[in-house]
């Protein structure tokens, strides 16, 4: 487990954490959460070993490997697939023997080295970083196209994959969502919800942290404070706890007034002198309890919009794309309409972008005809928006480009509103945080008075009390609405409707995003089933033209033990996975903070963790047996 003691660190004069105390259990999912700029990526990197401990220890267990994100992507020149295998070092490293001693002939080495790759699972490692990279939206034909060839987003993709396919004891995940679509971000909470790791992540994505996070982790105040559960649930005990804090510290300082009066009322008088001094001595012993910070507000209003035509933009048989290449979308034909609020799904490449882009006219179609109302008033937010803005620039001078004539004053007031104060409007925006550039492009997009919104993916710099702040904004905007955004919990705050955007179409989705993950389910499940069956197919296309002759009589005796063995991982499981779920929910409602009690869960953590491989390995058997079983029954039935 991961044990910190007495905890303090510090970013230069800034304290991060002040004997901080903290006790993490094997295959825990912890979402580590706290206002920007309060230290969360200066704990990660003290987990790492690369930020100075000032005071106190983390304990982890030696053995553990450690595998986290890097921001940068240098290994353009290999293939997806062999960067995505370089996370897993010690395969990574047993490779590079193997390639180094095929070249000195040592053939006792190299036995010994093949069999280091059998026990680390090498001859399946392909597959199973394979399986990954699809999930996060490589297509087959990506696995062997250079890493040079993808843009910053997908490179920031491969640098997920690389940390997913490294089979590490703890994963560090910072702000793994950024660069996903929503098919992605559903295919992410599985694999993490299942995975054996110890996984602690920061994220802004409440429904994501509610989704895969068994506990959260507040940094406030300098200090860490475990809760039980995703978002949500630190959430309402945060608030009890917060309403507790406050109620004790007014019945203190009651106590305190009353005693103080009597001090300084009484202590004069020799009489009176005894009791006065016994109320200073409880005065000195009361002490109010640290006030819990709470996230501080902010606010991205937009104002009342120009008068709306009706519609507000038409597609009329509209394909869409780039000019000279094929189009992504074809024959498209809609209308946005004054009062529309609309949703847009499908995974990256499929066209949101683009319909977007064409929606605002910023992309010329390369057939059929766009019909812009007269009056219309845009405001596009841009994947890229914040990179649009001068760096080299104020604030204030980004509003005098927007009008010529605006006064200071005014354009003070107005950035006022968007928590742009004092000497902030005159600082340059490139010193402004992620978080900070993109409450300015909304501002300045704000400013325009848009009667439609297009925003695509505007939350992937904010933190969860600023995307609640624009949320809130949102709901009160009078005018019609696009949105692309991997934010769940904005998409089904905001919008009434969705829009598919999938296979060179667009079309209604009828229903809530509870449904679109539970079709992206089954369509996966329904691709996956489509690869195996095609699987014995390839395989009898490469085959010899004569077959050898068939041994019935062995493959029958290996169908016979298939069968048994089939049967007795049925029964392991159907044990197993009750005893699981018991743990599981005795380690939910364990009280950590109770010596006793630690310690036991300890013990039922490591029993969990021995279940949960067993499980694994009994399911994982068991799919192959059946599959084996099948091509078995297809050939003795030839």
């Amino acid at each position: 487990m991961i044990q910190i003691n007495n905890l303090s660190i510090a970013r230069g004069s800034k304290p991060i954490l002040t004997n901080a105390e903290l006790t993490l259990f094997p295959g825990e999912k912890v979402g580590l959460i706290g206002h920007n700029g309060a230290g969360k990526s200066s704990f990660l990197s003290a987990l790492l070993g690369e930020l100075h401990i000032d005071q106190g220890s983390i304990d982890l267990p030696k053995v553990w490997r450690l595998s986290w994100i890097d921001q940068e992507v240098t290994a353009n020149h290999l293939s997806v697939i062999d960067f995505a295998l370089e996370g897993d070092r010690a395969l990574h490293e047993v490779r590079q023997k193997i390639h180094a001693v095929e070249e000195s002939g040592d053939m006792e080495q190299l036995g010994h080295l093949y069999e280091e790759l059998e026990n680390l699972d090498g001859y399946t490692a392909e597959a199973r970083v394979a399986t990954i990279l699809h999930g996060l939206g490589f297509k087959t034909e990506d696995l062997q196209r250079k890493v040079g060839e993808f843009s910053g987003g997908w490179k920031m993709r491969l640098n997920l994959a690389k940390v997913l396919g490294s089979r590490a004891d703890l994963i560090l995940l910072d702000e793994p969502t950024n660069h996903l679509d929503i098919e992605a971000v559903v295919w992410l909470e599985q694999w993490i919800k299942q995975v054996n790791s110890t996984v602690i992540l920061v994220s802004h994505d409440r429904d994501f942290l509610d989704e895969v996070c068994t506990h959260t982790v507040h940094l406030n105040n300098v200090k860490l404070t475990k809760y039980t559960g995703g978002y949500s649930a630190f959430e309402r005990a945060f608030a009890e706890r917060a309403d507790q804090v406050s109620q004790a510290n007014k019945k203190a300082s009651g106590e305190m007034e009353k005693l103080q009066k009597f001090v300084d009322r009484f202590k004069a008088k020799a009489s009176k002198a005894k009791q006065a001094q016994s109320r200073v001595k409880r005065l000195e012993k009361i002490k109010l309890i640290e006030t819990l910070q709470v996230e501080p507000h902010v606010a991205i209003p937009f104002m009342e919009p120009h008068k709306s035509p009706d519609p507000l933009v038409v597609l009329n048989r509209s394909d869409c794309g780039y000019q000279g290449a094929t189009p992504i979308l074809k024959s498209i034909s809609l209308e946005l309409r004054p009062g529309d609020r609309i949703g847009l799904l499908g995974a990256n490449g499929n066209g949101k972008t683009t319909l977007v882009k064409t929606l605002v006219g910023e992309l010329e179609m390369l057939g059929g005809e766009r019909v812009e109302g007269k009056g219309l008033v845009y405001g596009y937010f841009a994947q890229d928006q914040i990179e649009s803005l001068d760096m080299n620039a104020t604030p204030l001078q980004h509003m005098s480009r927007l009008e010529r004539q605006i006064s200071e004053q005014k354009a003070r007031e107005f950035l006022a509103r968007y928590h742009f104060r004092d000497d902030k409007v005159r600082q340059l925006v490139g010193s402004f945080s992620g978080g900070e550039k993109s409450r300015l492009a909304l501002a300045l997009l704000a400013y325009k008075r848009p009667n439609l919104l297009l925003l695509d993916e505007p939350t992937n710099h904010l933190d969860i009390a600023t995307r609640q702040a624009l949320a809130s904004s949102l709901l009160e905007f009078e005018g019609a609405l696009v949105m692309v955004s991997h934010d769940r919990h904005l998409l089904e705050s905001i919008t009434d409707r969705f829009w598919r955007v999938h296979q060179g179409a667009v079309t209604e989705f009828d229903g809530d995003l509870d449904d679109y993950a539970e079709l992206l389910r089954k369509e996966t499940n329904a691709e996956n089933r489509n690869n195996k069956q095609s699987a014995p197919a390839a395989k009898t296309a490469n085959a010899a033209p004569i077959a050898a002759p068939i041994d019935r009589n062995g493959l029958s005796q290996r169908l016979k033990h298939l069968n048994n063995l089939v049967k007795k991982l049925e029964k392991q499981i159907d044990t197993d996975k009750p005893k699981l779920a018991k743990l599981d929910d005795v380690l939910a409602s364990c009280d950590y903070s109770n010596p006793d009690a630690a310690k036991k869960a300890a013990e039922q953590h490591q029993e969990r963790g021995k279940i949960a491989t067993a499980l694994e390995k009994a399911e994982n058997d068991l799919l192959e047996a059946m599959v084996e079983i099948e091509s078995l029954e297809e050939t003795l039935g030839a």
